[in-house]
């Protein structure tokens, strides 16, 4: 898990986090407490998904993500840990962001369609793709 640190008293990026600052000589203690805190959370929340507690791991990336919320690891570790714990869903929840957020979502079904409609509608979207990328 890596941190990008800057020394909140001289705004200078610090490579490796020590107690002190190299440029201004500031305590960077407590600052180096919080890292420690993610990484021992982070490190509980590999080992209970590991174990496929999927709950507890979801609570421990909660707290590394509430210290350090630019950690890609942990926010990469939580979507697998959510997958896990509710994998029925899962489908139509990306159905739904996928309605949300696509340009011509509103045309899309409300619902998750079944399978055989889902391909006809990949199908249908395919050839209106090729078609655009022809014409």
């Amino acid at each position: 898990m890596a941190f990008a640190i800057t020394c909140p008293l001289c705004r200078r990026r610090i490579a490796d986090l020590t107690d002190r600052c190299p440029a201004c000589g500031g305590d960077l203690g407590a600052l180096a407490g919080l890292v420690e805190l993610a990484d021992r959370h982070f490190n509980d929340a590999v080992r209970a998904a590991r174990q496929g507690r999927w709950n507890s791991a979801a609570e421990h990336l909660a707290v590394t993500l509430a210290l350090n919320p630019a950690d890609a690891e942990a926010r990469q570790l939580l979507s697998k840990v959510r997958y896990h714990q509710d994998p029925k869903t899962l489908p139509d929840r990306l159905w739904r962001k996928a309605r949300a957020r696509l340009p011509y979502g509103e045309r899309l079904p409300v619902q998750l369609p079944r399978e055989a409609e889902l391909r006809r509608l990949l199908d249908v979207a395919g050839r209106r793709l090729a078609a655009r990328r022809a014409g």
